[in-house]
This record gives C-alpha cells, sequence and structure tokens, in this order.
C-alpha cells in the first residue's frame, strides 16, 4: 500500500516538473540572475508561508518556528541590496483545514530541499541562508511520517493534493514572471 506522503508527491510530480522547468533558466552564478530567483522565490513563498501561520500549522507540526524560512530569504534579499517583492500574489492562497495546510507545508518543505541543491550553483559571497537552511537531521522523513497520519482519508488527501497543486502554481507563475523581468 503506498503511503499517503508517496501518493501526495506523484499527484502533483507535473506541478512540480513545471516549477523546475520554470526556474530551470535562473543564472544564478551571476549576482542579478540570483536576486532575480530569490524575489521569484519571495513572491510566492512568503504569502504561502503567512497562511499557514494563519492557518494554524503549529498546531499540526509542533516544529514549525524551526522550519520557517521568511527571515531567511528577507535577510538574503537585503544583503544583495534588493528589496522583497512587494506584488501581492494575483491569487493570494486561502489555507483552511489539516489537509491543505498538509499540501502547502509539503510544497514549502520539498523546496528546502531542493534548495540545498542548488545552493551549490552560488557562488562564495553570495548568501545563501534561504536556499541553505539548517534542517535537523531527520526532519524531513518526521515530516513525512506527521503528513501520512494528517491525509488519512480521501477528503484530506484531495484538500492537500488541491492546495499543494496551488502552492506549485504560485511558484511557477513568479518564477516566469520574474525570469521575464
Amino acid at each position: 500500500m503506498m503511503s499517503a506522503h508517496s501518493a501526495l508527491r506523484d499527484a502533483t510530480a507535473s506541478s512540480h516538473e513545471r516549477v523546475d522547468a520554470a526556474f530551470s533558466s535562473y543564472d544564478l552564478g551571476d549576482a542579478a540572475g540570483y536576486a532575480a530567483f530569490l524575489q521569484a522565490h519571495a513572491e510566492a513563498f512568503l504569502p504561502i508561508e503567512a497562511a499557514l501561520d494563519a492557518a494554524g500549522v503549529e498546531r499540526l507540526i509542533d516544529d514549525w518556528p524551526s522550519r520557517r524560512r521568511s527571515g531567511a530569504i528577507r535577510q538574503d534579499l537585503a544583503q544583495l541590496g534588493e528589496a522583497v517583492p512587494n506584488t501581492p500574489s494575483p491569487t493570494p492562497m486561502a489555507i483552511a483545514g489539516d489537509g491543505q495546510i498538509a499540501g502547502a507545508l509539503y510544497v514549502l518543505e520539498g523546496s528546502r530541499l531542493g534548495g540545498r541543491f542548488l545552493a551549490r550553483r552560488v557562488p562564495d559571497g553570495f548568501p545563501r541562508a534561504y536556499l541553505d537552511a539548517d534542517q535537523a537531521p531527520g526532519n524531513w522523513r518526521k515530516l513525512l511520517d506527521r503528513l501520512d497520519l494528517i491525509l488519512y482519508d480521501a477528503e484530506a488527501m484531495k484538500s492537500a493534493i488541491g492546495a499543494a497543486q496551488e502552492a506549485f502554481a504560485a511558484f511557477e507563475r513568479s518564477g516566469e514572471r520574474w525570469l521575464k523581468g
């Protein structure tokens, strides 16, 4: 039998691939390209993290405060001399219910894993607090185990898939928009 987190991964694989494609053309070795990359991420990431806070994610994930990365991306942009984008998301994400929390959290925490890989492409001297955010050993596994408990029925899974796809779509839109400049 497939785990809930594996089912969520499979159901959102094409959305994830589109996000990867949207961000694949950014030159992380160039200050302007890296700044645009971070601004695109901030435009999607910050509203989703705020929506998770508003939805009460901490009641489901007790280590949520240590997982938050909004301060890290703001810090990186400030060190590059760039402002945090104030462009509101065209469709701000409203998160309600445990399934939607699980889906949005899956996307944000999954981006942390990808960020660690991308951080290797960022030159020395560039800030990388957001991409290279520390995570305690076993945190990803702990999250996946928690998601499996939260996504115990078809309705919760349906909500999680919808929220994850919405979060991926926000990253895809921002990635495409900031690349065009």
